[in-house]
């Protein structure tokens, strides 16, 4: 199975290759420079990995929640490919590959996971362990600013992950068991046999989540 991989929703741009159980990785470490860059990024790792876009089975997208910017790029370029190539383009949650990414480097056992959303909120969601990544059913949800606290005390038995820059989120996070990482393109090969059941939005035209006003915590 040949798979193209691309996340766009934090800070760095990340691409991955997966060719027949083989990975090809590369992120760019210019902050927020994505559309600058991710094109490139592609054709570097197709030419790398010995593919061609007719050759990939499937794409895998973090399609969101995450930068605005970021993740109209990812999507855009996702839904392109489709188009033109017709080939499968699955969204995995932002929130999981940023776990995926902690799991992947060596983080273990409970997880809550934060993304700033800008104006005072946060994504959230959390996880028990590894094997909860596959849980079709993941709550996400939204956290104001004044929420976030009285959140993480609830939950002070979790390593707190974050790919964010928040000042005031971190100001929170000093006294607490954090991580600072950034998702990588490659933990999405996670969902690789399973992309078909975790996408919502099925495997073409694929639309950035930003969760709603519905999604708050409590």
């Amino acid at each position: 199975m040949n798979v193209l991989a691309i996340e766009t929703s934090a800070i760095y741009c990340s691409i991955a290759v997966f060719k027949d159980g083989q990975i090809f990785f590369k992120e760019d470490t210019n902050k927020s420079q994505h559309g600058k860059v991710i094109l490139a990024l592609i054709d570097e790792l197709l030419d790398q990995s010995q593919l061609s876009l007719e050759q990939l089975d499937k794409i895998l997208i973090s399609y969101g929640p995450g930068s605005f910017t970021g993740l109209r790029i990812g999507c855009g370029v996702a839904q392109s490919f489709n188009l033109i190539h017709r080939i499968k383009c699955f969204g995995i949650s932002s929130l999981k590959v940023l776990a995926s990414t902690a799991y992947q480097n060596e983080l273990k056992g409970k997880v809550v996971c934060l993304i700033s959303l800008g104006m005072g909120e946060f994504a959230a969601s959390k996880f028990d362990d590894k094997e909860s990544l596959l849980d079709n059913k993941t709550e996400e949800f939204i956290l104001q600013n004044e929420d976030l606290a009285t959140f993480l005390k609830e939950h002070k038995d979790y390593h707190v992950i974050t790919s964010s820059e928040n000042t005031d989120m971190m100001n929170i996070l000093k006294s607490k068991n954090f991580s600072f990482i950034q998702p990588e393109a490659k933990s999405m090969f996670e969902f690789i046999t399973i992309s078909d059941v975790m996408s919502p939005q099925g495997d073409s035209f694929i639309v950035p989540n930003y969760l709603s006003n519905k999604d708050h915590w409590r």
